[in-house]
């Protein structure tokens, strides 16, 4: 074996190390993944206060005398369960932020210099071309959160005033124990107002609900197909050439 070669498993085997020892630690530790964490934890909020607000709406007027309320009550407990389907994508991305970048560090890049370092020794051109699709995934994999959170922000701040204003409704159906006023009172009267801003508060849901699913089940989905799209031309017009 020449000095060549030596040379180039020593500095893949080197890369190895310093992903797996170095690298992965700092991809993995939450505080390097500051801006996506909070962003998330934001909508995590966001949702669960929307999903609570809906949840908590539908129990009131169900308890309402006559059939009244039980049309709008049904609606809202449909979406507090799209709500917590939403919740669960948020929590699953807020834990890949993390993961993926142990997956990527700790085991896919130093699993793809290794097949370099074979590679070199077994003279196979092929194990460097699975080395580098196996990096290039892991890459991927470790941007698409990031990615995802970053474009989902985008598209949910130009949407963001209609979600306040939902979360705003909702405060104003609150019912406080101690008042005589409330929810409760209101609707039972059954007044125009009281009917006009409950029919309110359920479009706002609907929309907000529309809102979450694209930024935080929608988009996601999106980015991901769209690298598997850009790695799977890249690989095309590699092999034509």
């Amino acid at each position: 074996m020449n000095l060549k070669k030596v040379t180039v498993i020593a500095v893949f085997l080197l890369i190895a190390v310093i992903s797996f020892t170095k690298i992965s630690p700092w991809a993995s530790d939450p505080e390097s993944h500051n801006y996506s964490i909070l962003k998330t934890d934001d909508k995590i909020a966001t949702v669960m206060a929307l999903s609570g607000g809906a949840a908590a709406t539908s129990a009131t007027l169900s308890l309402l005398p006559g059939d009244f309320g039980t049309p709008i009550a049904e609606q809202m407990a449909e979406l507090a369960k799209y709500f917590l389907m939403i919740l669960s994508a948020l929590y699953l991305e807020k834990f890949l932020i993390t993961i993926s970048g142990f997956i990527t560090f700790s085991v896919l890049i130093p699993i793809a210099c290794i097949l370099v370092c074979v590679a070199v020794v077994v003279k196979r051109r092929d194990l460097i071309e699975i080395a580098v699709k196996i990096a290039i995934v892991g890459f991927i994999i470790f941007l698409i959160v990031p990615a995802s959170v970053m474009i989902s922000d985008m598209v949910y701040d130009t949407q963001a005033e209609t979600v306040e204003s939902t979360l705003d409704q909702y405060n104003e159906l609150e019912i406080e124990k101690d008042s005589d006023s409330g929810l409760l009172n209101e609707i039972t009267t059954i007044t125009t107002d009281t009917v006009d801003r409950v029919s309110s508060f359920l479009q706002g849901l609907l929309e907000s609900l529309a809102v979450m699913i694209v930024t935080a089940c929608a988009i996601p989905v999106i980015v991901f197909v769209f690298l598997i799209w850009l790695v799977k031309t890249i690989f095309g017009v590699s092999q034509v050439k």
